[in-house]
């Protein structure tokens, strides 16, 4: 369908004309973008309602250069750490709705040998099939939101090529309720400047004050350094890791340093997400390793 001769969109009454077919109210319209450009359009079933596909276009978006670089580390516990020190955790489970209809359908008749199924039982299966697309749109959502502010706020994006597909056999259920498979993809689309490091290379366990290699369990949250006492979280640390040999796979030079503001900026974006929590995970050091500094800075000033 060509838009202006066989269908028409109208934002304002949340209507939508199609020729031959009259008007329908249509949900969802906000999405297009003001400076879009409608072209063609394709009605289509699925899961019993009917959807209409616009192609739009749009202008084309200068990519971004500041500077500015950051490290993304992708885990179970934390979805997603930052090596700015913020760490977020979301997962969207199973509905109620879900589970009451997977019981409806167990006991819906079925015939074996016909290999046919009652119209109440093809009925709920429909409606499972809606609540696994809500599930994903959900997913998808928070996916493309956090990738889209950090490809709208840095120019270097560094991550690791981790083997997600392996991770689901210990924890597939967990993978399935976050997609982070998802969030990695969007980055390689949006970012400026995308950075991958290879799975096999080393992120955890890496001190950023000494470089010393320590061997981490997967129950250590927390890094800590036996040599210069150095303590952070596990996750952010290997974010550090990440975003530092990205830089010097690339030779990009001297990048600028994350501010307070900033960091506050993304916190309180993360925050408003649905289904997302977002903390930071501050660094910190012991009373030894304090008092030393104090005593080298007294040394120097005399």
């Amino acid at each position: 369908m060509q838009y202006g001769i066989t269908y028409k969109v109208d934002k304002e009454s949340e209507s939508v004309h199609i020729q031959s077919l009259g008007n329908f109210k249509a949900k969802g319209l906000n999405q297009i973008p003001m400076n879009a450009e409608m072209a063609t359009a394709n009605l289509m079933e699925k899961d019993g309602d009917y959807f209409l596909h616009v192609t739009a276009y749009v202008p084309k978006e200068e990519k971004i250069h500041n500077k500015k670089a950051i490290g993304i580390d992708l885990g179970i516990k934390n979805q997603v750490a930052f090596s700015n020190g913020i760490t977020t955790q979301y997962a969207i489970p199973a509905s109620e709705r879900k589970i009451r209809l997977y019981k409806v359908f167990s006991r819906a008749k079925y015939d074996q040998k016909t290999k046919q199924q009652s119209k109440r039982r093809q009925k709920v299966l429909n409606k499972i099939k809606g609540e696994f697309s809500k599930e994903n749109n959900m997913k998808r959502d928070i996916n493309n939101k956090l990738a889209s502010y950090v490809s709208n706020n840095y120019e270097f994006v560094a991550y690791q090529n981790d083997h997600i597909h392996a991770w689901q056999k210990l924890w597939g259920r967990r993978i399935y309720q976050t997609s982070i498979g998802e969030f990695r993809n969007a980055l390689k689309r949006k970012a400026s400047t995308p950075i991958e490091i290879d799975r096999f290379t080393k992120t955890t366990g890496i001190c950023m004050d000494c470089d010393a290699l320590l061997y981490l369990n997967l129950s250590d949250r927390v890094f800590t350094c036996p040599f210069c006492e150095y303590l952070q979280d596990r996750d952010v640390s290997a974010a550090n890791a990440t975003i530092n040999k990205g830089l010097s796979l690339r030779n990009v030079g001297e990048t600028l340093a994350e501010d307070h503001a900033s960091v506050s900026s993304m916190l309180e974006y993360l925050k408003h997400i649905p289904h997302m929590k977002a903390s930071i995970a501050d660094e910190t050091r012991s009373s030894k390793q304090t008092e030393r500094q104090i005593e080298a800075s007294s040394v120097r000033a005399r």
